[in-house]
């Protein structure tokens, strides 16, 4: 049995009683999707989820999250979403919630928890996300035009929703409008998981204090970041939350000491072995076998995996994907900070192999194309699109203009290659500043020319 202690309350004075300050309303924004349409978005993007990440199967783990998610369940007043809770083996201090209901926490979430209303205020707040219906709100704004028309048509009815979604580019990417909030949707979150962990009998203000813990840690390591990077910091959080405790009825809190089922919890994820890396939909697994080799021109060095190889200038930086297919190649300088303060290519190339839809080298181009500048609305088509061969396989080389990363004010140039192969569609992404295209288009031709492929 777990001891309670009761934890004082900030009481309200005649003054405040008085006072013109009142609770915020927290309610869903306006919206597109009805919630049953949310209930089978969440369904279907959790099976793809599940196919990417290495969900754990240990009982008591999963029934001690799931005892925590009930709880707060349970605490929500009104219509809920069927809400279910899975933990996931990664070491990444994260957690995160698909519309509908569908929740993951990471196991490095749990361990980084210093008791168990951390855990609560966390699962609040991805509650308060799909209780508000933030990410198909922001779905519906961003798609204004398309959406209607699609709902108009029962093309959500009649099967699937997320291949029609992604279409429109939406999907369950870093920056996917279902998945990157803004700071005011953040805080309603926020007070939304406060209330929820008051009403079930946690502290609200270890929400604030587990999110101010994650963001002093910011810097020192890639887990402590990754939560920051789609929960975006609105700022005084523990004042946010204390100044809306005012208006809470006083009650017993749980104690915020380390309960024995949470010091079982983290004994459990550290005997986890190491996650098993999975592929992203879509995406091709890397062969066993040789890698591919090409010929190497004087003054460039290859890049090679078992699906293709390619020669690129000797001075350039390469860097391969984890996944074993994936790489980026970039000239000493090309390396840029993007908008979402993450590493972009001002000048240099990115290469992937993927699982198109079609196997019709123009429609497969016409998709990939619609996702890169769906992207980036800078970015817009230059010219007519050439058929190619290359390595006597049938390709497309389609030309691209924006804003170059790499030199404010100045216009990049793109050039992107698609290959259609047995084993997928080859694309590279060619990159480089208007003012240096002269010298980069020659030597980014010259590249094509040395791409070999598997057989």
């Amino acid at each position: 049995m777990q001891i309670r202690r009761i934890i004082p309350q900030l009481v309200l004075t005649a003054g405040f009683l008085f006072a013109a300050e009142k609770q915020r309303v927290l309610k869903p924004g306006w919206n597109l999707f009805s919630p049953d349409q949310d209930i089978k978005m969440g369904q279907e993007y959790a099976q793809q989820i599940e196919t990417q990440t290495q969900v754990i199967n240990d009982p008591a783990l999963n029934a001690y999250v799931n005892r925590i998610g009930q709880r707060l369940v349970n605490a929500i007043e009104g219509q809920k979403f069927p809400f279910t809770f899975k933990v996931v083996n990664d070491p990444s201090i994260n957690a995160f919630a698909l519309p509908g209901g569908p929740m993951y926490v990471h196991t490095g979430l749990i361990a980084a928890a210093d008791n168990e209303a951390q855990i609560a205020g966390v699962l609040g707040h991805e509650m308060g996300h799909v209780m508000l219906r933030h990410g198909t709100n922001q779905a519906s704004k961003a798609n204004l035009i398309q959406i209607p028309a699609m709902i108009a048509g029962g093309l959500f009815d009649k099967g699937g929703m997320i291949g029609s979604l992604a279409q429109m580019g939406i999907g369950l990417g870093a920056n996917s409008v279902l998945m990157k909030f803004s700071r005011t949707a953040e805080t309603d979150a926020d007070l939304f998981g406060a209330r929820l962990v008051h009403n079930a009998g946690y502290n609200p203000v270890e929400l604030a204090r587990f999110f101010e813990k994650l963001e002093a840690e910011t810097g020192k390591g890639s887990a402590m970041t990754q939560f920051f990077s789609d929960h975006p910091n609105p700022g005084n959080r523990i004042t946010t939350i204390q100044s809306d405790m005012k208006f809470y009825k006083a009650k017993p809190y749980e104690t915020s000491a380390l309960t024995p089922e949470l010091t079982q919890a983290k004994a459990t994820i550290k005997k986890l072995p190491a996650p098993v890396k999975k592929p992203a939909a879509g995406a091709v697994q890397a062969p066993t076998g040789p890698a591919v080799s090409t010929t190497v021109p004087n003054g460039f060095k290859q890049h090679q995996n078992a699906l293709y190889a390619i020669a690129y200038p000797g001075d350039w930086n390469a860097k391969p994907g984890q996944d074993g297919v994936s790489a980026s190649l970039t000239a000493a300088d090309g390396v840029v900070k993007g908008a979402n303060g993450q590493d972009d290519i001002g000048h240099g190339i990115l290469l992937n192999f993927v699982k198109p839809n079609s196997n019709d080298i123009n429609t497969s181009t016409d998709e990939l194309i619609k996702g890169i500048t769906q992207g980036d609305p800078n970015l817009k088509p230059y010219g007519a699109a050439q058929n190619v061969k290359i390595d006597n396989y049938v390709g497309k080389l389609t030309a691209l203009q924006g804003q170059s990363g790499m030199r404010k004010g100045e216009k990049e140039n793109i050039y992107v290659l698609t290959v259609m192969h047995t084993k997928g569609m080859f694309y590279g992404i060619f990159v480089a500043p208007e003012s240096r295209w002269q010298v980069a288009e020659p030597e980014y031709q010259q590249m094509m020319q040395t791409l070999r492929f598997s057989r």
